[in-house]
């Protein structure tokens, strides 16, 4: 067995839940699952060894009354990064994954569905941190789970309409 095999297999997973994120400075490989509407955002600073995974629901905050950050992509993603600047990453070294936004539900007057939001306010955020994007798999009409492994800086996705892999 390989080196990289045996580090591959040993590295933790961490889960990250619907309006949640996590960053590590380690090999844990980030997961996320139930990603439809929803984006989860991976950022990643290979420099300084620093990851991060958010699972958002909505573009803005002001389309509700929840107080969870987490559950939205303008105040979601300031947060990680906000971590991950304190876990040593530089806002100038990061990139990003955006997987998700599938066009489910439609509950805006302007016609516009939640997915095809949520992907424009990332794409809006990351012009605004000036992030990289490094791999995109959004839009269309089925649900996601994502795995971030750091060691291969690769984000791998499972699709539920069909079950089908593929790696970005």
């Amino acid at each position: 067995m390989t080196r990289d095999r045996q580090r591959k297999q040993s590295a933790p997973i961490k889960q990250v839940g619907i309006a949640e994120y996590a960053v590590v400075t380690d090999n844990t490989v980030l997961s996320t699952s139930g990603v439809g509407s929803c984006l989860g955002i991976v950022l990643r600073d290979s420099f300084n060894d620093v990851s991060g995974l958010i699972h958002v629901m909505l573009p803005t905050a002001e389309e509700s009354r929840d107080g969870n950050p987490a559950k939205f992509v303008d105040t979601g993603l300031p947060l990680v990064i906000e971590e991950m600047i304190e876990a040593g990453a530089s806002k100038r070294r990061l990139e990003g994954w955006v997987v998700g936004g599938s066009e489910m539900l439609s509950f805006s007057s302007d016609g516009d569905s939640i997915g095809s939001r949520n992907i424009a306010a990332a794409k809006q955020a990351f012009e605004h941190y000036g992030i990289d994007v490094a791999g995109t798999d959004v839009g269309g009409s089925h649900g996601r789970s994502i795995r971030f492994d750091p060691a291969s800086e690769s984000v791998t996705i499972q699709t539920a309409k069909d079950n089908t892999t593929q790696t970005i």
